[in-house]
């Protein structure tokens, strides 16, 4: 399994090194998913080298970015375009490119690019259209983000999963301002960006299932 704050670690270090395709995967030339391809050999982990079957086979989670709030760090984020490379019999579009985001507060998005050449960290979304958790990272299934002002039993599932870890609180299905305080607690407590949204990486530290 893959230790999220190394690979952000790792894909931090690679800032600065020269963008190519195909690479040496170090510091002399590396491409977008040859920084995952080195991030995960160092953890004696293997991924396909290629952005498109990374979101084809790689991910346990995967959707739209709507906004910033829907990632955390350790997400993969790619880049789309409609028209499906021919090597693929789906009519999924083409994941052209990717990346790690490595902070959501302030937002970097850390990705080998051909503009500049260079690895460089991205602090907008700008062009960045969906999201994935890695399936070798700790991410069991995938429940759904939560936030304040969301009712209903996955809420409840998520503060009996809070009081599991020792945070007072009602098991009520209503997501206020307290349910928001202990998500944020918890999170600051596991390493997490506290943003006090329940996302993937929130679920899988809580031990959450996913019905996703």
């Amino acid at each position: 399994m893959i230790d999220i704050p190394q690979l952000i670690a790792d894909f931090e270090a690679c800032i600065g090194w020269p963008y190519a395709s195909p690479g040496t995967n170090d510091e002399r030339g590396i491409d977008c998913s040859g920084m995952f391809v080195r991030a995960f050999r160092l953890q004696g982990e293997s991924i396909y080298h290629g952005s498109n079957t990374i979101w084809r086979k790689h991910l346990a989670q995967k959707g739209a970015i709507a906004s910033a709030r829907d990632l955390q760090p350790g997400m993969a984020v790619f880049k789309w375009k409609a028209e499906t490379p021919a090597k693929f019999s789906d009519s999924l579009g083409d994941f052209c490119h990717i990346g790690l985001v490595t902070s959501v507060s302030p937002l970097r998005i850390v990705h080998a690019s051909t503009e500049g050449m260079r690895v460089k960290a991205d602090s907008k979304l700008g062009k960045w259209k969906y999201w994935g958790v890695l399936a070798a990272a700790p991410i069991s299934g995938g429940s759904p983000t939560l936030r304040r002002g969301d009712t209903g039993s996955d809420v409840t599932r998520l503060q009996q999963a809070l009081q599991a870890a020792g945070y007072d609180l009602a098991a009520d299905g209503v997501f206020g301002r307290k349910t928001r305080r202990c998500v944020r607690a918890f999170q600051r407590a596991n390493g997490l960006a506290a943003d006090g949204v329940a996302g993937p990486l929130t679920w899988a530290a809580l031990g959450g299932e996913s019905h996703d």
